[in-house]
């Protein structure tokens, strides 16, 4: 049987300490195998059905009518952290991450935070919303979320969330295109449709999170819209 994924609670916490998510789902050496084999079957596998089950085998979690394409490489130490919803994806020669030990053996920061990250890396959950893509040779690191009908280009290099109905690209990937503008749901105590408790924001301010000038450019053509970040 496969890890299973992190409850919510779990997921509220994150991005995690590696460590301490370990001692939370543990696995043996013989999941850890048990998973990079299953990943290096199901990438060259032609059947795209029989595909989609080895990496639901191996704890990817995958909804119904998704597509993942040959030569894909998804996360094979903690797959669980993989969700694709209905009708989403990745193209081929796609990675996703989502651990990183890059500083694994650095203990030099002053700020006590991110020397333990340093030290022991960390984990962090990726999710493609319903309806969304990633196109051919793209890198997804940890903790991003690509909301629903978000499509990233073909190369790029996505650090932060993509916003719903929003082409991004590049490295570091950003903004290109929006699709359609998306309004934020109305709520009982903000009658005007502001944004509230489920973490939307306007554009203006998705600012802190993409390149200013790219947005403004793209507000004149398509007008105010919605990220979630």
């Amino acid at each position: 049987m496969p890890v299973p994924p992190p409850n919510g609670e779990m997921l509220a916490r994150m991005p995690m300490a590696r460590d301490e998510y370990e001692k939370l789902r543990p696995r043996g050496r013989f999941t850890l195998a048990k998973q990079k084999i299953l990943n290096m079957i199901a990438r060259t596998t032609l059947h795209r059905g029989l595909r989609i089950w080895l990496y639901r085998q191996m704890g990817v979690n995958i909804g119904k009518d998704c597509v993942v394409e040959m030569f894909c490489y998804l996360d094979d130490q903690f797959p669980e952290l993989i969700f694709f919803e209905d009708h989403s994806g990745p193209s081929r020669h796609v990675i996703i991450l989502c651990h990183d030990d890059v500083a694994a053996k650095s203990d030099q920061s002053e700020e006590p935070e991110m020397k333990f990250q340093a030290r022991h890396g960390y984990v962090a959950p990726v999710r493609l919303k319903g309806h969304s893509g990633i196109g051919t040779a793209s890198i997804i690191l940890p903790g991003v979320t690509v909301h629903e009908g978000g499509v990233i280009a073909a190369g790029a290099v996505v650090t932060k969330d993509v916003p719903a109905y929003t082409l991004v690209g590049g490295v570091p990937a950003k903004i290109l295109k929006i699709y359609r503008q998306v309004d934020p749901p109305k709520h009982e105590d903000q009658p005007n449709g502001s944004p509230g408790s489920s973490g939307e924001r306007s554009t203006a301010e998705c600012k802190r999170h993409f390149d200013a000038d790219t947005v403004q450019e793209i507000m004149k053509v398509s007008g105010p819209a919605v990220c979630n970040g």
